[in-house]
């Protein structure tokens, strides 16, 4: 098959994913047809950047008059590829001459959301649905040409209305989330990241990182401190299992499920010496402090204690 073909082939899938109403079968043939040839993906990315800088480049007066929340719909069906293809390979000579990414800007007022002891579920102008795990907080900006996400902390699970003509930014510290619609999961807390798609594709950048990783189906993206990003295989449907109200793991060290466990119980858990050798596979269902720590030491051989304002777990031969 030639670039051409592979191009082609990229361009038919941009314009059929392109409607808002896209089956999930699509995206699955999609995941497919990208994994058969690591070609596909970087094709298919050159295009989604192409079209976000077009419509970053457009001119101003293209916009007529300020969009109201309730008016804001995804763009359908119905592209032409005879106007298509010329117009993003003029955007790609553009892009190239200018020579630099354009930052997010526009119109659209930041609105602030935030979680304690209890998840929220919220859905934006633009149709799309965050889920919001618990002490998370995020501020959320819809405008008529981008749509932007500010992390403070915390875990989302988002659900992204595919929408080609406004990128959807998220910015957790010093990483990036960009998207055109997809369902996938971003935490950032205690210098950990990670990024779990479900369906569609997502690109992640960060200053840590020494170049951008696109994640498909499936994947997942996961950084600690300093250590070197780190991408797995997992089942799609673990991407954001604690929507369903369990935790997964999967041969994970005792510190990163005690990191959670923080989180979750709004107290630090500290993991001693003697047991920082040790993982964990299994479930654990999300509860009140007694009830997690019971599962855990259920499946694990440790021991938890309460000390002072926290927890630590300690293995039950060790101190």
């Amino acid at each position: 098959m030639t670039t051409s073909d592979i191009h082609d082939q990229a361009l038919n899938w941009f314009v059929r994913l392109g409607d808002a109403d896209a089956p999930e079968g699509a995206w699955l043939e999609f995941q497919t047809w990208l994994e058969a040839d690591p070609a596909r993906g970087e094709a298919y990315g050159r295009i989604e950047q192409v079209w976000v800088a077009l419509d970053a480049h457009a001119p101003a007066e293209a916009v007529v008059a300020p969009i109201a929340a309730n008016d804001v719909k995804p763009l359908r069906g119905g592209f032409s590829r005879a106007w298509l293809t010329p117009l993003l390979a003029t955007a790609a000579a553009a892009v190239m001459v200018v020579g630099f990414w354009p930052e997010i800007s526009g119109e659209g007022r930041f609105r602030t959301y935030s979680t304690d002891d209890a998840p929220r579920e919220v859905v934006l102008p633009d149709g799309s649905r965050l889920s919001m795990n618990r002490h998370s907080d995020l501020r959320v900006r819809i405008g008529a040409r981008d749509r932007e996400v500010a992390m403070a902390g915390g875990e989302v699970a988002f659900d992204v209305t595919h929408d080609p003509a406004r990128p959807f930014l998220i910015a957790a510290e010093a990483y990036e989330v960009r998207v055109l619609g997809t369902v996938f999961n971003v935490l950032s807390h205690g210098g950990r990241f990670s990024v779990g798609v479900r369906r569609g594709r997502v690109a992640v950048s960060g200053d840590a990182m020494p170049e951008m990783v696109q994640l498909g189906v499936g994947e997942q993206l996961v950084q600690d401190g300093s250590a070197a990003a780190v991408v797995s295989r997992i089942d799609p449907g673990q991407a954001s299992a604690w929507h369903e109200g369990v935790l997964v793991y999967r041969e994970t060290d005792l510190g990163t499920v005690a990191e959670d466990l923080s989180r979750y119980l709004n107290k630090p858990v500290s993991v001693s010496e003697s047991a920082r050798a040790l993982r964990f596979t299994g479930a654990l269902r999300i509860g009140d402090e007694a009830t997690m720590l019971r599962q855990l030491q259920d499946f694990v051989p440790i021991r938890a204690t309460r000390e002072n304002d926290g927890i630590r777990l300690t293995a039950r031969d060790g101190a």
